[in-house]
């Protein structure tokens, strides 16, 4: 080509359907606007290079889907740790619960186990003094 092809209005663009080739065309190729011109920008690769290009295609679209496939995943694994978490989070408060239920309890049996003590002493007194007033009787003077 002789002349410059922007001044022409030509821009070398991407065919996405010729991997890799460039092409020169109007900017309005494939629009309602009337132009036709079409040359290759770039020259036409070795077959060699297409079967390589083909196969790095097919390589990228394996690597896609196993990408696809890692991001499921780790989403599933996500999910699965919050539920994890919240599980744990759900269980310690039922420990933290219980712990607290259970000192409860324990103040209460040893707030039990003084009064008994308490009732003990007095029952062991008054058993004393009864013990003492048999063996020892008060004799009252009429």
């Amino acid at each position: 080509m002789g002349e410059d092809a922007s001044a022409l209005g030509l821009g070398a663009l991407i065919d996405h359907s010729v991997p890799g080739r460039r092409l020169y065309g109007c900017f309005g190729n494939g629009t309602s606007k009337k132009c036709s011109f079409f040359q290759w920008y770039d020259p036409e690769p070795p077959a060699r290079y297409s079967d390589i290009i083909r196969r790095l295609l097919e390589t990228n679209e394996g690597i896609r889907s196993e990408n696809m496939e890692l991001q499921k995943t780790r989403q599933e694994l996500l999910d699965g740790l919050r539920r994890l978490q919240q599980s744990v989070h759900e269980t310690r408060e039922d420990l933290e619960a219980t712990v607290a239920a259970s000192m409860a309890m324990e103040d209460n049996m040893l707030a039990s186990v003084a009064t008994t003590r308490r009732h003990g002493v007095v029952i062991i007194l008054m058993i004393s003094v009864i013990v003492l007033l048999v063996l020892f009787p008060i004799k009252v003077a009429s």
